[in-house]
C-alpha cells in the first residue's frame, strides 16, 4: 500500500507500456449492441443494498521473492472511519452491514473501538453487530476492482455472484506492483494480487456459496449450515476491473476501451495483439458483449475512448451512471479533454439520457507519492438513497460545493454527504471511494443473516 523508493511511478510504468508492446487507445468511441435474450439482469450500484464490502489489509509489502503474500505489518482501511460509519445508516429503515476482508479476526476489537472513537466524535450511530469479519487477507483495500459483480437470475429467482478475472495489467497500465514493469501484457491474470482476485470468493465462501452445496464440503470447524437462498455462482471468462465497469438496471454498460486491450482473441499475427486495428477490436467487443450478455443481461456496452490519457483507464475516474436513464460525465478545465467529454456526454443524450457534469478540477495532492490530481467527483458511492462524494476539502470549497450541487441537481430525493479522505491515503484523481467500496444486495444480506444461528 506504502510506495517503496524503488517502485516506478504510473507515469513511467505507462511510458515503459507503451514503449514495449506500442499500445495506444483507440481515439473514437463506439456503441455496440447485443439483441440475444439472458434470463440473467445486471444489478447497479443504486440498486437497493444491504451490506458494503471493504478491506483492511496490511501496509508493508511483501519482499521480491514473496510477490504471492498479502502485505504485512500495520493494517488500515483505504477510506476515512466516517465514511465506514455512515455507511451504516443506522437512521434509515434499512441499515447496512460492513464487511471486512481481514484473516486477523482478532482485528475485529480494534476496528470497533475505533470506529466507536469517530462516531462518538462526530456524533453518530455505530453498530458494531452489523460489522462482519471476512477472514481473508487481501493485496489491496480496491474492493471495487475485485469484488463480486452482482446479477439477479430470472430462471432460479436468485442474486448471483459473476465472478471476472481481476487484473492488474494491460491497456492504459501494467499495474503498480513491485516488479509489474518486467511482465508482458498477456500474464494479467491477477497475477500480481493474487490475493485480491480470490476476494469474490472468499465473500461469496463467508455468504455460503453454492459450491460447497454442491461438493458436499463443509464450512471450517465442521460446521455445515442446510441450504439457504443465498446466490448463484458464474464464471465470467474476462479479464476486467470493477473501477472500468459501469452497468444499468436495463442491460447498458458503460466502460473505457481498457477492456478491449486486456482480452485478446485468437489472431493471426503479433501485430494484431500489440496494434489492434479497428476490425480487431470490433471482434474482441462482440466477444465480450456476448460474454456480458450471456451471463449479466448487457444488450448495450458504451466503449468509451478515456479523454483524461491517465495511466488507470477507469471509467470512474470521470463518468458514473446515476439511475437508469441519467449519467454523469466529468468536465476538464484543458480545453481539448473538455472537448472529448463533450462527445461522450453528446453521445449518452442521443441514447436517451440525461447527462450531469460535474468540473474535476487540476489541483495536486503533494502528499501522494508521486502528487497526483485530486477529488475525481465521479468517483462516489450510491449507497441507497444516499450519496456519499469525495471531496478535496480545505481550499477547495468552491469545487466541493459545486459538485454536491451537480448531484443534488442529479438526485433531489438523495442525501448528499461529502466526505474528505484520509492524509495517508486521500482521494486521487484516479483512485477515491467507488474504487475502496463494493455493494451487496439488500436480499442476498437478508437472507444470509436469517440463516445465522438466532437469525
Amino acid at each position: 500500500m506504502v510506495d517503496s523508493p524503488r517502485r516506478p511511478t504510473p507515469k513511467a510504468l505507462t511510458a515503459q507500456f507503451r514503449a514495449r508492446t506500442g499500445l495506444e487507445p483507440p481515439q473514437e468511441s463506439k456503441i455496440y449492441r447485443c439483441a440475444k435474450k439472458s434470463p440473467v439482469s445486471a444489478i447497479p450500484e443504486y440498486a437497493p443494498m444491504g451490506g458494503v464490502l471493504i478491506a483492511y489489509p496490511g501496509t508493508v509489502a511483501p519482499g521480491l521473492n514473496e510477490e504471492q503474500r498479502a502485505p504485512s505489518g500495520p493494517r488500515s482501511f483505504g477510506i476515512p472511519n466516517e465514511l465506514i460509519v455512515r455507511m451504516q445508516q443506522n437512521e434509515t429503515e434499512h441499515p447496512v452491514h460492513i464487511f471486512v476482508m481481514c484473516e486477523d479476526l482478532n482485528q475485529f476489537d480494534v476496528i470497533v473501538g475505533d470506529l466507536h472513537h469517530t462516531a462518538t466524535e462526530l456524533e453518530l450511530s455505530f453498530d458494531p453487530e452489523k460489522l462482519h469479519m471476512v477472514p481473508w487477507d487481501t493485496d489491496t483495500f480496491w474492493t471495487r476492482d475485485y469484488g463480486p459483480w452482482w446479477v439477479y437470475n430470472d430462471a432460479t429467482q436468485n442474486f448471483g455472484i459473476v465472478k471476472h478475472s481481476y487484473t492488474t495489467l494491460g491497456g492504459g497500465s501494467v499495474g503498480l506492483v513491485e516488479g509489474a514493469e518486467s511482465v508482458p501484457p498477456t500474464e494479467g491474470l491477477g497475477i500480481f494480487r493474487p490475493n485480491d482476485d480470490y476476494g469474490a470468493v472468499k465473500l461469496s465462501d463467508l455468504l455460503d456459496a453454492p459450491v460447497r452445496a454442491w461438493n458436499g464440503a463443509r464450512w471450517p470447524g465442521g460446521k455445515k449450515n442446510e441450504p439457504i437462498d443465498t446466490h448463484d455462482w458464474f464464471f465470467l471468462g474476462l479479464l476486467d476491473v470493477g473501477g472500468n465497469y459501469m452497468v444499468t438496471g436495463t442491460g447498458v454498460l458503460a466502460s473505457s476501451y481498457l477492456v478491449a486491450t486486456q482480452n485478446e482473441i485468437p489472431v493471426g499475427s503479433e501485430d494484431e495483439l500489440t496494434k489492434p486495428d479497428q476490425k480487431e477490436l470490433d471482434e474482441r467487443m462482440t466477444y465480450i458483449l456476448e460474454q456480458m450478455n450471456r451471463f449479466m443481461g448487457v444488450h448495450t456496452y458504451h466503449v468509451l475512448a478515456d479523454p483524461t490519457g491517465t495511466y488507470i483507464g477507469h471509467i470512474d475516474c470521470w463518468g458514473k451512471f446515476l439511475a437508469d436513464d441519467k449519467v454523469l460525465i466529468a468536465r476538464s478545465e484543458h480545453k481539448a479533454i473538455d472537448k472529448h467529454f463533450d462527445a461522450i456526454s453528446d453521445s449518452f443524450v442521443a441514447e436517451g439520457f440525461t447527462v450531469y457534469r460535474v468540473m474535476c478540477q487540476d489541483i495536486y495532492v503533494s502528499s501522494a507519492n508521486p502528487p497526483a490530481t485530486t477529488a475525481a467527483y465521479t468517483n462516489s458511492l450510491i449507497l441507497n438513497d444516499h450519496v456519499y462524494v469525495p471531496i478535496a476539502g480545505k481550499g477547495h470549497e468552491e469545487r466541493d460545493t459545486q459538485a454536491l450541487a451537480a448531484y443534488k441537481e442529479a438526485l433531489p430525493d438523495h442525501t448528499i454527504v461529502g466526505i474528505v479522505g484520509k492524509p495517508e491515503f486521500p482521494w486521487l484523481g484516479t483512485d477515491a471511494m467507488h474504487c475502496r467500496t463494493r455493494g451487496i444486495p439488500r436480499k442476498v444480506v437478508s437472507n444470509w443473516l436469517a440463516a445465522q444461528p438466532g437469525g
